[in-house]
């Protein structure tokens, strides 16, 4: 099984933010894009003043972070992942900020809540750490939980994404696998379990001017291996040059309707 979906390798992964940060930074810092993938995945939001929200899988909560103002008073959002301290980090990372959230440590494939309960769910880059048949049970689970006319909103990369970089890191490391839901196979899944699936894409590019943090990116990742950084950085400053590299990124968003 890849370290990307296996239950033990996750918990390292996932043990608090540390990692997940280290990625955010690559995107952050280079990125051309005028808004962030957290302020465009809150942009595809299509919910009343009034709604409950389940945001699965939220890591430290940046989708909520990133668009703290934005979010209606009226919504009731339970912020939630399947590991205990990437929740506190979350708790941590949202406590300054003027509304109330509910926490809690959930796992995709078993919701303890009931039938019927929430508006709308999130899964952003969530479906791909599961093999297939527990995405299937995750995927009736989050059906199970939301309203008749509720929405899943599913975040996914493609299959290119970020390719540049990995063409010069394979050497050097093992690729995470995320082939189980993408951009280009997540639809057909989605219609197993929701009748209307809408593919939305946003596509950048990466303007990468220093090579240290793709390589705090590439070690954050299961596979590659600490003793190889200086190497790595090698690479990528070769690889930059005098100038930059441009990487593209190639991700978005499935709005899936759970209307009959």
């Amino acid at each position: 099984m890849d370290a990307w979906q296996d239950d033990d390798a996750l918990a390292d992964q996932y043990a608090d933010a540390s990692n997940l940060a280290a990625r955010q930074v690559l995107h952050a810092r280079f990125s051309t894009a005028e808004k962030s993938v957290h302020e465009w995945l809150f942009d595809q939001f299509d919910l009343p003043e009034n709604a409950t929200v389940l945001s699965l899988g939220a890591g430290h909560g940046a989708l909520w972070t990133a668009n703290a103002d934005r979010i209606p008073a009226g919504w009731d959002v339970t912020v939630t992942d399947n590991y205990p301290g990437m929740v506190m980090d979350a708790m941590e990372a949202l406590e300054d900020v003027d509304r109330e959230f509910d926490f809690d440590a959930v796992d995709a494939r078993e919701i303890p809540y009931p039938e019927d309960t929430f508006d709308a769910v999130t899964a952003h880059f969530v479906l791909s750490h599961l093999t297939d048949a527990d995405r299937e049970q995750a995927l009736r689970e989050i059906r199970r939980v939301l309203k008749a006319d509720g929405t899943l909103y599913a975040a996914a990369n493609g299959e290119a994404d970020l390719r540049e970089v990995f063409d010069v890191a394979e050497s050097y490391g093992t690729l995470p696998d995320a082939s189980g839901f993408t951009l280009e196979n997540g639809a057909a899944q989605l219609r197993e379990a929701f009748s209307d699936v809408e593919r939305r894409d946003v596509e950048h590019t990466l303007r990468i001017t220093k090579p240290e943090p793709v390589v705090a990116y590439l070690l954050s990742l299961p596979g590659f291996e600490g003793a190889d950084a200086f190497a790595l950085e090698d690479a990528f400053r070769e690889r930059t040059g005098d100038d930059a590299f441009e990487v593209d990124r190639v991700a978005g968003a499935f709005v899936a309707s759970a209307s009959e």
